[in-house]
């Protein structure tokens, strides 16, 4: 190295690398934590995908990015005395299953390194080869050919590998910034939970974000836990909460305060739980004390979510809300009725149902209260939403419903009609639609972006022009048309059909690309991850 310019460099400029280079992998480790699984279309929080590995549909895999910090202070003694005496470069903490043994004398190195700064915790427990819960594994023909995939290891050894680390980490909680756990394991997440429900010298009074995730199961974990609870004795001032899969019993009332500032709750039941009803009652109940709640995402597929009597619950400053559930009609009519969100500007429905088979529901109560909440004289707080997205939403509206409440809308910027529905998206298009009676009866008359999928081309055609008579041209407009519609039509007897007039009539015109999509999830169609044609 004597003769290398880099070794040329002052200590605060080869920092400043090192620096640069902790970040690079802190991202490469996030890529790989989102797109480490082996089936086409299947995400960390895909929902009822019960483990079956398609060979035809693998990926490569080479398991997690190593190290490099670990590796850059081998190369010289300047090199391991300037890294090693630095812990700002040590504080964030990535490990996967997929390190094996090595995993355990990596957080032991980090958490000597890192000194007494505050810790960003995530461990991976997640091996998308072996999903640890008893799913069926299909042995690959090539498998003896194929080094890049590791060999099966047993439950308990992955498991035992997990508490050595949670045994390590717990004796540093009281520098924990933010925590995250994945696993495709209910023993696992038991085992590490219980582990943190021990008493600790020192509280986990820095604790902000607390991410528990278990994946790629169909019911939650624990349903019938009371405790213990983790980190006892902690007043932990959490702001960002995701329990994927994982009862929320496992907290102190505590942790639900008006720290709280993002929550995401994933709690699938089946219909024989008897004690979901008491344990919804507890969540709803927890709710009410997060004054300062800014997001919530409640992915809920429960016959027993709302008690027989409903206290009513305000939530002051909630901005944004995810609802998505296969059974809608069981309990978002009331959970509308009783929550108050005056504050409410972004909703998103997301209808997917068990086993990704779209369901129907009934969808009038649904529609009464939000005609309800946005009436003018009503005599709860109006609700006035900036945008409105629904995704897999295969339920069919009333006609005048649905008129109604677009009629009432006026605040609506942003309206998606994501994919996934089919043909029903049809009605709440044809919604859109001006009628005979004139300006005070325009639909959605503030609207600006529309975004839709497995619309038929005359239908957006005259939305389009039709509008145009009372209202602005949109700003924007992304469409993909239904690809089993244009399979049933000869392309060039369907253009000449349907004119192509319309498209230069918004300012903004985006052609949605077929296959483009990232994936369904509401988060992916709401943040507009796909590809276009301008």
């Amino acid at each position: 190295m004597n003769n290398c310019y880099i070794n040329q460099l002052p200590d605060d400029a080869l920092r400043m690398i090192f620096e640069s280079v902790c970040e690079e992998d802190q991202a490469t480790f996030h890529d790989y934590s989102m797109q480490n699984e082996l089936q086409k279309d299947r995400y960390w929080d895909s929902w009822h995908q019960e483990y079956y590995h398609d060979w035809d549909y693998e990926q490569e895999s080479n398991g997690p990015p190593p190290s490099t910090l670990i590796t850059a202070m081998c190369v010289c003694e300047r090199w391991h005395c300037l890294i090693s005496q630095t812990p700002t470069l040590w504080t964030v903490l990535q490990v996967s299953f997929g390190d094996g043994a090595a995993s355990l004398e990596q957080v032991r190195i980090f958490l000597h390194l890192s000194g007494t700064h505050p810790l960003k915790v995530t461990l991976l427990w997640n091996d998308p080869h072996n999903p640890f819960h008893g799913a069926t594994r299909r042995a690959s023909p090539l498998y003896d050919h194929n080094l890049s995939l590791p060999a099966p290891v047993d439950e308990s050894v992955a498991g035992a590998y997990l508490v050595l680390i949670i045994l390590e980490l717990y004796a540093h909680v009281h520098r924990w910034r933010e925590f995250t756990l994945r696993t495709t394991s209910k023993t696992h997440i038991r085992q590490a939970l219980t582990l943190m429900s021990c008493p600790s010298v020192h509280p986990a009074h820095m604790l902000q974000k607390l991410h528990l995730q278990l994946v790629h199961t169909q019911l939650n974990v624990d349903p019938n836990h009371h405790e213990p609870i983790i980190f006892p004795g902690s007043a932990s001032p959490i702001n960002d909460l995701i329990l994927f899969g994982t009862s929320w019993s496992w907290l102190s009332p505590s942790m639900f305060s008006s720290h709280l500032v993002n929550l995401r709750i994933h709690y699938c039941t089946d219909d024989d739980n008897g004690n979901a009803a008491t344990t919804t009652k507890v969540l709803l109940q927890l709710l009410g004390a997060l004054v300062n709640l800014q997001t919530l995402a409640l992915e809920l597929d429960t016959d027993r979510l709302l008690p027989d009597v409903m206290p009513h619950i305000a939530l002051p400053n909630l901005h944004y809300l995810v609802i998505k559930s296969g059974k809608m009609d069981y309990w978002v009519a009331d959970f509308f009725h009783y929550v108050h969100m005056p504050k409410l500007r972004i909703l998103t429905l997301d209808g997917v149902s068990c086993d990704f088979a779209l369901v129907e529901i009934e969808f009038e109560g649904i529609l009464q209260e939000l005609i309800r909440l946005t009436k003018e004289n009503s005599s709860s707080s109006l609700l006035e939403l900036d945008e409105l997205h629904l995704v897999n939403f295969a339920h069919r509206a009333d006609p005048q419903l649905l008129h109604c409440l677009y009629k009432q809308m006026t605040s609506v910027k942003v309206l998606t009609l994501g994919p996934g529905a089919f043909d029903a998206n049809d009605a709440f298009a044809i919604g859109l639609l001006p009628t005979p009676h004139g300006p005070a009866d325009f639909p959605l008359p503030g609207l600006q972006t529309l975004i839709v999928f497995d619309i038929p081309r005359d239908v957006m055609r005259r939305i389009v022009l039709e509008r145009l008579s009372l209202a602005d041209p949109l700003e924007e407009l992304y469409y993909q048309e239904s690809d089993y519609r244009t399979e049933l039509e000869e392309p060039e007897d369907y253009d000449m059909i349907v004119p192509d007039d319309w498209q230069h009539q918004v300012k903004k015109y985006h052609g949605i690309e077929f296959g483009s999509l990232k994936s369904d999830r509401y988060c992916d169609v709401v943040g507009r991850q796909w590809s276009y044609l301008a």
